[in-house]
């Protein structure tokens, strides 16, 4: 008979596996900069969604991205990595982006992929119709849910070699499980500045202070139906983190409801 212990970390397994196919780490500046992103579509469009300060005044052409390979999640520090391990992965691959949207204000940018790229194996969109049941934002019934993020810290890369004051970097993944607070989330606003705000974002706590850096990842709680006789881990995205509170040890995301109503839901397109 599998431990409940056993269980557990396959469940945890099985989740990162799942939302790893939707995310993508992305370096800028000639590598020298790191962050998380998640493919999504909408109203038949795909995007890449990040945080603003992600890509600051990138252009699309010197944006890099890494997609998930065809292969298990390998679970290794990336100062415990070495360079032949890293291969032709470093330079990451350039995607088609064709439009840039991005609201400086809630630190959300979206960057819109050209209809004709294929997807390669081992990589997948999430469809934000998936997270329709959070479009109320019900804190009542959010108090104590899971919230799991999966991304690529900058306190989790390395330095491969450094060209003058540029370090260019390896990208490693990391995971935090945290839990939605009712009570934090009507407590905390008074202690944070201007720019953050309790209609369109969401705070949780981030305890474990190493790794730093989920800025641009997704913020996902699981989801199932019973009625299936086989279940499986089904992700929701409800949030993308822009912002670490180190003194308060919190981060901010922006409510994905509310980020999908004003900017990315194209006119016509279904109700969600």
């Amino acid at each position: 008979m599998m431990s409940d212990s056993a269980i557990s970390d396959q469940f945890r397994m099985a989740t990162l596996e799942r939302i790893a196919r939707y995310t993508v780490g992305i370096a800028v500046e000639r590598n020298t900069g790191v962050g998380t992103g998640t493919l999504v579509s909408v109203g038949g469009e795909r995007f890449v969604l990040t945080a603003a300060h992600v890509i600051g005044e990138s252009k699309p052409t010197d944006i890099r991205f890494w997609l998930r390979p065809p292969a298990p999640i390998k679970e290794k520090a990336a100062a415990d990595t070495k360079n032949d391990e890293i291969g032709g992965f470093t330079l990451g691959v350039q995607l088609p982006i064709s439009d840039i949207w991005i609201d400086r204000s809630a630190d959300i940018a979206a960057m819109k992929l050209d209809p004709s790229f294929i997807l390669p194996v081992g990589v997948d969109l999430y469809n934000v119709l998936g997270s329709r049941e959070f479009m109320s934002w019900e804190d009542s019934k959010l108090d104590g849910l899971s919230l799991v993020l999966f991304g690529f810290p900058v306190e989790n890369s390395r330095e491969v070699f450094a060209q003058g004051n540029r370090s260019f970097r390896y990208l490693g993944c990391a995971s935090h499980l945290s839990k939605y607070s009712v009570e934090l989330n009507s407590s905390v606003w008074p202690k944070l500045s201007s720019k953050h705000s309790q209609s369109r974002d969401f705070a949780f706590n981030y305890d474990d202070l190493n790794p730093h850096g989920f800025s641009g990842g997704g913020v996902w709680v699981l989801g199932h139906d019973p009625k299936k006789m086989v279940w499986r881990p089904d992700p929701i995205l409800v949030g993308v983190v822009h912002d670490y509170v180190r003194r308060l040890g919190i981060l901010i995301a922006t409510k994905l409801p509310a980020f999908i109503e004003a900017h990315v839901v194209p006119p016509g397109a279904p109700n969600i």
